[in-house]
């Protein structure tokens, strides 16, 4: 087992880790769960957002020694990870109020960050099977 392999596990679990928990935390928002929110926010701030930034060290480890920098869909790749890092970013937010204000309500505003977080996670498999654009 070399470096690379474990490298490329630690990346891939990462990456399931960190898009289970960005799930959860976006399911969350649309439903209206006061008492479930400092448990997510907690398990968000714990477990979802080191989960993604292991993905990116352990992405770019990767990505340095397969010496795929350079290559166009890498580029990609990075474009729309940085996408779904912001996405993160939104709804850590937004889980984070809605536990301040212990709000009951849907949060109607994220009503598509789940379809756009899937659609974004299925493009960069996509680039990553195919490494091509």
């Amino acid at each position: 087992m070399t470096l690379y392999d474990i490298a490329k596990t630690v990346h891939i679990v990462s990456v399931i880790v960190w898009i289970a928990g960005m799930t959860v935390a976006a399911m969350s928002l649309r439903t209206p769960s006061p008492a479930a929110l400092p448990a997510i926010t907690a398990f968000d701030r714990r477990v979802t957002t080191p989960a993604m930034l292991l993905v990116w060290v352990f992405g770019l480890t990767i990505a340095i020694q397969g010496g795929w920098f350079g290559q166009p869909w890498l580029s990609a790749k990075i474009f729309l990870v940085l996408i779904l890092s912001g996405l993160h970013g939104m709804i850590t937010g937004r889980l984070r109020r809605k536990a301040w204000e212990n709000g009951s309500h849907p949060d109607k505003a994220t009503r598509y960050v789940f379809p756009a977080g899937l659609c974004l996670v299925a493009l960069v498999v996509l680039l990553v099977v195919t490494k091509a654009i």
